[in-house]
C-alpha cells in the first residue's frame, strides 16, 4: 500500500527496484518467492485500477488488456511472467512519465526568458517597474544584453535581436524604428525603445506556453488508434487462447498466448513518437496543438494560403524605383529619405524604413507639411521635397514624363509615388504589399510533395494575379469576402479529393481556418482570433515551416506504421513459439517484456535529426 503514495517517477523506480530483486532472490533461492509474490502484486495495483476505471467508464483500453495477462500468470501461478509482466509495464510508465513532463518542463523553460523587470519611459523619465506591471502603449527601454519583455514595436534606436528563444531562428534579426519585435528576444547590440503591443497573457510567450499546455493533452489519430486497438484485439486474443485451451488442455499454452500478446509497448510508442515530432516543431517555431494536427497535416492534398499577411507581408515595401539621371540616387534616397521621416502614413512608413536600411544620415526636415490624400512637403538643407501621387504634384507645378500613370503601372499592382526636389522631377518610388521571400520557395516544395497549392484573397483580380503569377501559384480566387471562402473549402471537400489546410492571419480567416481539416496561422503577426482558431500556428511567420511540417507529418505517419509492423510482426513470432510449445508462459512473458523495445527504439528516431 505503501506504493500509494509514491508518484511518478518515484513509483515506476520502486516497482522496477523492487521487482528486479525479487526475481533476482527467486532464481537465487525459489524458497523466497513469497517476496517476488508480494512485489509483483504491488506492481500490478496502478494497472488494475487503470483497468477498473475503464470499465466503470464502459470501455476498454491497454489497462485492461494488460489486468487479463497478470491474472492469467497469478491464476497459474506463473509468478515469474507476472513480475515480467509488470517490470515491463513499469517501464512503460516511467516512459509515458517523461513524455507527459516534457510539455511541462518545456513550458516552464519557456517562462523562465521573461525577464522579471523593465525600464519604462514616461514623462522624459525612466522607472524600473514589473514585467507584469507594463500595459500596452508603454514606452519601454531596452538596452543591449537584456530581453524585450513584451510584443512591441520599434520607436527608437537600432538593435540586433537573437530570436532563437521564440522563432527557432538562430542569426541576430537587425530592428529598426517600425519593426515590430517579440517577447523574450534576446538584445545581442544596439539599444531601442518599443511601445507595448501585447503585454500580460496576449504576449507571444505566454501564448506559447499555453499553446504547449493545450497541445499536451490533445491526443492524435494514432494515439487513440492504441486504444482503439485494445478493445479489438483483447476478444481476439481471448479467442485465440480459448481455442488452444479447447484444443490441447494446457493451461500454460493458454496463459503464455496471454502473455506474448501484451501490448503496452503501443501505448507508449506511438506518444513517444508524438512528443519527439511536436518537440522538433516547437523547436523550429511551429506549434502543433496536439498529435492529431499533425497527422492531418501529412494526409492534406490541398493547401490554401490568404495573400495578405500570409504570402505576403501584409504591409508596404519598396518594390522598385527609377532615378532621373540629374539627381545622384545618394542624394535622391537622403531628400525623401528625410521628408518621410516623420510621416505617419503606411506608404511614407515604408519608404523611410527601405532607406533606412541603406544606413544613410538622414537630418531632420526643417519643415514638414502633410496634405491628406496627396503627399507631403519637406524643407531639406533649403532643399524642397515633394512626394506624392500625380495629382498631388501637378497642383505643385511640377511636370513629369507622359510615360507615368499614377496607380496601376503596367500589368503590376503597384502603388506609384512621384519624388520632386525643387520643382523639378527626381523620380518614382514604387510600393506594394511584396511577397515573402521564401513564399516563392515553399510553394515550389509544396508542389513537389504532391500538395496543390491555391491562394484565396479579398483583393481585386489584378492584385491577386499580380501575386500569384510572382509565386507560381495558377489556381486563386480573388474579391473573396469570408463567407467565400469557407464556401469554397467546402466545395473542395465535398468532391472527396482529399484533406485541405488552411493557412491564414487575419479575423476573416477564422471561419475558414476552423472548417478546415488542419488550419494554420501565422502567429507573429496574426491576430488572436486567427490564432485560437487555428491547430497550428507558426511563430516565425516563415512559410517554408509549412512544407516542413507536411514532410515532419508524413514521416511520424511512417514511423507509426513501422511500430505496427514491428509489433505484428513479434506477436506472429511469439504465437508460433507458443503454439509450437518452444515458448511457455515464462518465457512468452520474457519474450513480450524484451520485445516492447523495438517499436519503442524505432518511435525514438524521431528524436534525431534537424533541430
Amino acid at each position: 500500500m505503501y506504493l500509494a503514495f509514491f508518484k511518478p517517477p518515484k513509483r515506476e523506480y520502486a516497482v522496477i527496484i523492487l521487482v528486479a530483486v525479487g526475481l533476482a532472490v527467486d532464481y537465487l533461492n525459489s524458497a523466497l518467492g513469497i517476496l517476488l509474490w508480494a512485489v509483483s502484486a504491488l506492481g500490478a495495483i496502478p494497472t488494475l485500477l487503470g483497468a477498473l476505471k475503464s470499465i466503470r467508464e464502459r470501455h476498454i483500453n491497454i489497462d485492461t488488456f494488460n489486468v487479463f495477462a497478470l491474472g492469467v500468470s497469478f491464476a497459474t501461478q506463473e509468478i515469474r511472467s507476472a513480475a515480467f509482466i509488470v517490470l515491463m509495464l513499469a517501464f512503460a510508465e516511467l516512459l509515458d512519465w517523461k513524455t507527459r513532463t516534457r510539455s511541462r518542463n518545456a513550458v516552464e523553460e519557456l517562462l523562465k526568458l521573461k525577464p522579471e523587470s523593465v525600464e519604462r519611459e514616461k514623462d522624459g523619465a525612466r522607472e524600473k517597474i514589473s514585467v507584469e506591471s507594463v500595459k500596452e502603449g508603454d514606452i519601454l527601454i531596452v538596452e543591449s544584453g537584456s530581453r524585450v519583455p513584451v510584443d512591441g514595436v520599434v520607436v527608437w534606436g537600432r538593435a540586433f535581436l537573437n530570436e532563437a528563444s521564440v522563432t527557432g531562428e538562430s542569426v541576430p534579426i537587425e530592428k529598426i524604428e517600425g519593426d515590430a519585435v517579440l517577447s523574450s528576444s534576446f538584445n545581442e547590440s544596439g539599444a531601442i525603445k518599443i511601445k507595448a503591443q501585447k503585454v500580460g497573457k496576449d504576449s507571444t510567450i505566454e501564448q506559447m506556453a499555453e499553446l504547449i499546455r493545450k497541445a499536451a493533452k490533445n491526443k492524435s489519430h494514432s494515439e487513440k488508434l492504441a486504444d482503439k486497438f485494445a478493445a479489438i484485439f483483447l476478444p481476439v486474443v481471448i479467442i485465440v487462447a480459448l481455442g488452444a485451451y479447447f484444443f490441447t488442455k494446457n493451461l500454460g499454452m493458454m496463459a503464455a498466448i496471454f502473455l506474448v500478446a501484451c501490448a503496452d509497448d503501443m501505448a507508449v510508442a506511438i506518444p513517444l513518437a508524438m512528443a519527439a515530432s511536436l518537440g522538433r516543431a516547437a523547436k523550429r517555431g511551429v506549434i502543433v496543438k496536439g498529435g492529431e494536427w499533425l497527422d492531418a497535416l501529412g494526409r492534406v492534398k490541398k493547401i490554401i494560403l490568404d495573400k495578405t499577411g500570409t504570402l505576403t507581408y501584409g504591409r508596404f515595401g519598396v518594390a522598385k524605383y527609377e532615378i532621373e539621371k540629374n539627381f545622384s540616387e545618394e542624394d535622391f534616397w537622403k531628400m525623401t529619405g528625410s521628408a518621410e521621416k516623420f510621416s505617419e502614413h503606411p506608404i511614407g512608413r515604408a519608404i523611410f524604413k527601405h532607406i533606412s536600411e541603406k544606413k544613410i544620415s538622414l537630418p531632420d526636415p526643417g519643415e514638414f507639411e502633410v496634405y491628406r490624400g496627396g503627399g507631403i512637403r519637406a524643407v531639406i538643407n533649403k532643399k524642397e521635397i515633394l512626394l506624392g501621387n500625380q495629382k498631388f504634384i501637378e497642383e505643385k507645378g511640377v511636370s513629369f514624363p507622359e510615360k507615368f500613370s499614377a496607380g496601376v503601372f503596367g500589368e503590376e499592382a503597384l502603388t506609384c509615388v512621384v519624388a520632386a526636389i525643387d520643382k523639378k522631377f527626381a523620380g518614382l518610388i514604387y510600393v506594394a504589399d511584396l511577397p515573402r521571400e521564401e513564399a516563392s520557395r515553399s510553394v515550389a516544395e509544396l508542389k513537389k510533395l504532391g500538395v496543390e497549392v491555391s491562394m484565396f484573397t479579398g483583393d481585386s483580380p489584378k492584385v491577386a494575379g499580380s501575386v500569384a503569377k510572382a509565386l507560381g501559384i495558377e489556381d486563386f480566387t480573388a474579391s473573396m469576402k469570408p463567407a467565400d471562402k469557407v464556401a469554397e473549402l467546402e466545395k473542395f471537400l465535398g468532391e472527396g479529393k482529399g484533406g485541405a489546410a488552411m493557412v491564414g492571419d487575419g479575423i476573416n480567416d477564422a471561419p475558414v481556418l476552423a472548417r478546415a481539416d488542419v488550419g494554420i496561422a501565422m502567429g507573429s503577426g496574426g491576430t488572436a482570433v486567427a490564432v485560437e482558431a487555428a491547430d497550428i500556428v507558426i511563430l516565425t511567420d516563415n512559410l517554408s515551416r509549412i512544407p516542413e511540417m507536411v514532410v515532419l507529418g508524413r514521416k511520424t505517419a511512417s514511423v507509426v506504421k513501422w511500430d505496427m509492423v514491428l509489433w505484428l510482426l513479434s506477436n506472429i513470432i511469439g504465437f508460433a513459439l507458443v503454439l509450437t510449445g518452444v515458448a511457455g508462459p515464462a518465457f512468452a512473458a520474457f519474450y513480450n517484456f524484451a520485445t516492447d523495445f523495438i517499436p519503442l527504439l524505432n518511435s525514438a528516431r524521431l528524436f534525431k535529426g534537424p533541430k
